[in-house]
C-alpha cells in the first residue's frame, strides 16, 4: 500500500483590488497556479485525491486547473480561511503576526487568537482528517500563510514559528507523508519547479 500525503498549500500571488474574500490571482499568480497544477497533477496522476480550499477566491483560482484536469470537485470549507488578525493602531500587520506567533492566546481588539482559531476550526478539520486516515486517498488542502502554520502546528504537532511565517512564499506547498498508522514519516517544504515565486 502507498504512503498516504497531504498537501497544505498556500494560494498565489492576488491582486490587491477588491475585498479580501473576493481578491483574485494577477498575472504571476496564474503563471504560478498553473506550474503548481501541473507539479501536483503529475505527483497524483495514478492516485484518488481530494481537495478543499478557503473559499477565498484566490485560494479556489489557485487549484482549478487541477480540479479540471483531474476531475475532482474543490470543496470549500471556512475552517481554511485565514485567522482573523484584526487592527491595532500602535503595531503593523507584520507586529501583530509576531506577537500571536510567540503567545497563542495574543488577539487584537477585533481579532482572534491562535487558540481560538484552533478552537473554531478543530470540529470541521477533525472529521475531515479522520475521513483522511480511514479511507484510502490524497488529501490537498488551500489555505493562507498564518492558517498554514496553525494546522501543522496544532493538528500535526510540526514545529512552527514566526520565522518559518516569514519564509513563507506565494504559492507554496507543505507536504506531509503517513504510513499504515496514520503517522507523519515525512514533512517537507516543497517549491521546487513552481514558477514566479513570490516573496516578502
Amino acid at each position: 500500500m502507498a504512503k498516504k500525503k497531504i498537501y497544505l498549500i498556500r494560494h498565489g500571488k492576488a491582486s490587491m483590488e477588491g475585498s479580501d474574500s473576493e481578491r483574485n490571482l494577477d498575472e504571476d499568480g496564474k503563471i504560478q497556479a498553473i506550474s503548481l497544477c501541473k507539479k501536483i497533477k503529475k505527483e497524483f496522476h495514478d492516485k484518488k485525491i481530494k481537495i478543499f480550499s478557503s473559499p477565498f477566491a484566490r485560494a479556489v483560482q489557485t487549484v482549478e486547473n487541477l480540479s479540471k484536469d483531474m476531475n475532482v470537485q474543490i470543496e470549500q470549507i471556512v475552517s481554511l480561511e485565514e485567522i482573523k488578525m484584526g487592527k491595532d493602531s500602535q503595531l503593523s500587520k507584520h507586529q501583530i503576526i509576531e506577537k500571536m506567533w510567540a503567545d497563542k492566546n495574543f488577539k487584537t481588539e477585533n481579532g482572534v487568537s491562535q487558540s481560538e482559531h484552533v478552537i473554531n476550526i478543530k470540529v470541521e478539520l477533525d472529521e475531515i482528517f479522520n475521513d483522511f486516515y480511514n479511507n484510502e486517498y490524497d488529501l490537498i488542502l488551500v489555505s493562507h500563510g498564518n492558517s498554514i502554520g496553525i494546522i501543522l502546528k496544532y493538528f500535526f504537532n510540526i514545529q512552527f514559528v514566526f520565522e518559518d511565517w516569514k519564509k513563507i512564499s506565494m504559492p507554496d506547498m507543505y507536504s506531509l507523508e503517513f504510513d499504515k498508522e496514520n503517522k507523519v514519516t515525512e514533512y517537507k517544504r516543497d517549491i521546487e519547479g513552481i514558477e514566479k515565486i513570490f516573496t516578502i
